[in-house]
């Protein structure tokens, strides 16, 4: 890549001592069950796999703009996928409690519309709701209105894996151990900074329904990364970003993980583009098949990690104007 990467690993990251804060002392965990997982996605899994099967009515909600890897560990538990839209746009259909409703902090941004909805809701129809935090790792105020929450570690930190789950409900601590071709593959990536094992690594744990342990390469680097000052320095690219670009101001202590930028003609042709100048977005989401809505085609997400300077945020927002 031309521009810096947050996704390499520093040369003596191994020899470095442990951080002083571990981050996990960051997140909300008063008075919940937690389990560290591999990935968020298996976060998920674990979820689904603690409701108790009298409690549920087997249909699950997604928004409209969601992952395709979303679908996947419902639909082997035989639910029934619906789509939701917007709530600030359009309302959210009538639930059942025995529903899963599922929303996102969608690059970091706290999704308050959709809490706000599922608030006014009486309790007798509220669902069984779990809080996809994946982006929002950094971001304040998110992880303790779901009945779950999932984290990921690797969206913003050089990591092979590590995820999390915090629950209301007890969680079974019972896991498989970590995917070593997913694991090799993806450190490979991280050392070299070569895309190709990065791929190769992503293909092994798509191929994967397991539930797995985080790897102690995980743990170890999770250990030693320094994170704290990752969020300021997100937030002040995106900020610069968003003068360049028209965006909307950032609202106090919301981390992105990228820049959301919307393209009427589709996402593709930019996307190109931006790679071929050296800049790789921190996600391209292909949606779920049956989802009603295109907004996954339309936006692409700027990267703003701290790897990147003023002068790389300039050519990236240029390479965005020359669409135009």
């Amino acid at each position: 890549m031309k521009h810096p990467s947050e996704l390499r690993l520093p040369r003596d990251i191994l020899r470095a001592p442990p951080v002083s804060r571990h981050l996990l002392g960051v997140l909300p965990l008063d008075g919940r069950f937690s389990l560290s997982v591999g990935t968020g996605r298996m976060a998920l899994a674990r979820a689904l796999d603690s409701l108790p099967p009298a409690r549920i009515t087997g249909r699950a909600w997604l928004p409209s703009l969601c992952c395709a890897s979303l679908a996947p560990p419902f639909l082997c538990r035989g639910y029934r996928l619906f789509f939701y839209s917007d709530p600030s746009r359009t309302p959210i259909p009538e639930l059942l409690p025995g529903d899963v409703f599922l929303y996102i902090h969608f690059c970091g941004f706290p999704n308050r519309p959709v809490e706000e909805a599922l608030r006014s809701l009486p309790a007798e129809s509220r669902p069984v709701i779990i809080e996809d935090c994946v982006h929002a790792l950094f971001s304040r105020g998110v992880g303790t209105f779901g009945d779950f929450a999932l984290y990921s570690f690797r969206k913003f930190l050089p990591v092979p894996d590590g995820g999390l789950l915090t629950s209301r409900l007890p969680l079974d601590g019972t896991l498989a151990p970590p995917l070593e071709s997913f694991i090799s593959a993806k450190t490979a990536g991280l050392m070299t900074g070569e895309p190709a094992f990065l791929r190769q690594g992503e293909k092994a744990l798509d191929g994967d329904g397991g539930t797995r342990e985080p790897s102690a390469m995980g743990r170890l680097l999770l250990d030693r990364l320094p994170w704290e000052p990752i969020p300021a320095a997100r937030r002040k690219n995106y900020s610069f970003l968003a003068v360049l670009l028209g965006l909307p101001a950032l609202q106090d202590g919301t981390v992105p993980l990228g820049a959301p930028y919307r393209v009427e003609s589709g996402k593709a042709e930019l996307e190109r583009r931006l790679r071929a100048e050296g800049f790789e977005p921190p996600l391209s989401w292909d949606a779920p098949p049956g989802t009603p809505s295109d907004e996954a085609e339309k936006l692409v997400v700027l990267p703003c990690g701290e790897g990147l300077e003023e002068k790389d945020l300039e050519e990236l927002a240029a390479a965005c104007r020359r669409r135009l």
